[in-house]
């Protein structure tokens, strides 16, 4: 919504600052602020999340059992001149051959020479 600034007609009638809505975004104002109330009024109804009827008690959360000690220490890690990256490999070798071919593919011819000549294109330029 855009800030309009204060300031006087011709005819000398002052006008203070406002924001102004832009056009046709006072219906779709209305409609969100509707949803936004009936959200906060129906949607807080105090019913547990699993629709359990019955008397509204809440259960304790249940309690974490773990027997986990920290750092968590990995198999390996101990050691790390065992764990040493993967060296990458090429996975083709060039140039390609087919089984049953005697020689290599022909390199392709390109379509077009370069530079193009417009003076040949029959533009009209």
């Amino acid at each position: 919504m855009p800030f309009i600034r204060g300031y006087a007609k011709r005819d000398g009638t002052a006008v203070r600052a406002h924001w102004r809505a832009p056009a046709g975004t006072h219906k779709q104002t209305v409609l969100a602020i509707g949803i936004v109330a009936a959200v906060f009024i129906f949607g807080g109804s105090g019913t547990p999340a699993g629709g359990a009827p019955g008397g509204g008690e809440r259960l304790p959360a249940p309690r974490s059992s773990s027997g986990v000690t920290y750092p968590i220490k990995w198999p390996g890690w101990e050691n790390p001149a065992s764990r040493k990256d993967p060296v990458p490999a090429p996975t083709v070798s060039y140039p390609i051959r087919w089984p049953g071919w005697k020689q290599a593919a022909p390199r392709p011819v390109p379509a077009v020479s370069y530079p193009i000549k417009w003076d040949r294109s029959g533009g009209g330029r």
